[in-house]
């Protein structure tokens, strides 16, 4: 199966702790997407997103990984498709 790289950068402050700049993620697009999951997601406009699964009572958002991005959650309602799940993160050598 082939991939194509693309880019998507975040500003040191973005993430926390969690994932930091620089950082490589790893995407199955045939891994199971559950809540808290953290996701890649291609928007309407073709742009793809790096955001955290929510799921709760049945409705799905996509939540901001930086706490400072104005919109933190982006209610799912067929404006977006899940690419995959991040599986791997780490930093290349």
């Amino acid at each position: 199966m082939a991939y194509q790289e693309q880019k998507c950068y975040l500003s040191p402050s973005e993430c926390g702790t969690k994932f930091r700049e620089g950082d490589l993620i790893f995407v199955d697009p045939e891994a199971e997407c559950i809540h808290g999951s953290y996701v890649v997601a291609r928007l309407d406009d073709n742009q793809a997103t790096f955001k955290q699964l929510i799921i709760e009572g049945g409705h799905k958002f996509l939540k901001a990984a930086n706490p400072n991005w104005p919109k933190q959650l982006i209610p799912m309602n067929g404006n977006c498709t899940l690419v995959g799940k991040v599986i791997f993160t780490g930093k290349s050598l």
